[in-house]
């Protein structure tokens, strides 16, 4: 269960973080916009700012995973502990959480897809790659967790096997 238990404060640690600069994205973000709608800012230096942040985000992402990278690493020794009910539901639920949003990024690639047929191509196959790319990421999430589920649920615990007949 270490290794699954430290899963789980990995997350917690970079979903702390990455809420932080969510939460900091929209307090830069949300005036610049509202400005550039006014008039205020225009049109080119509100996408310069766009890319500006992006940019920012990018190397934060960087940041945030090799901190977590360094607070957490891997064991190297394999995980043969059994996992007890709680974080057995909390893995299940995660996996669930990860399919829903499989089916809302495939549902939201073919209404797009139906949308834009007739608009320019370019900005289409960048949307396509980009929720391409996201579903993959969650796939792979989600194989990841089942397989750390199937390995500790196949690891029989001593109290399982001692009330066994």
């Amino acid at each position: 269960m270490g290794e699954i238990a430290e899963y789980f404060k990995r997350e917690r640690y970079i979903t702390r973080r990455l809420s932080l600069v969510v939460l900091s994205g929209t307090i830069i973000l949300v005036p610049v916009t509202l400005a550039s709608a006014h008039g205020r800012i225009s049109a080119h230096t509100l996408g310069w700012v766009f890319v500006a942040f992006a940019a920012c985000v990018a190397v934060m992402v960087v940041f945030i995973l090799r901190a977590a990278r360094a607070k957490f690493p891997k064991t190297a020794a394999p995980d043969d502990s059994p996992l007890d009910d709680k974080t057995r539901r909390k893995l299940r639920r995660r996996i669930l959480f990860l399919e829903f949003f499989v089916v809302v990024y495939a549902g939201t690639l073919l209404y797009s897809l139906s949308q834009a047929r007739n608009g320019p191509w370019l900005p289409l196959v960048i949307g396509i790659a980009v929720n391409l790319l996201m579903q993959a990421a969650l796939i792979k999430a989600i194989r990841r967790l089942k397989k750390k589920l199937r390995a500790a649920t196949s690891v029989t615990s001593p109290a399982r096997a001692e009330s066994a007949p």
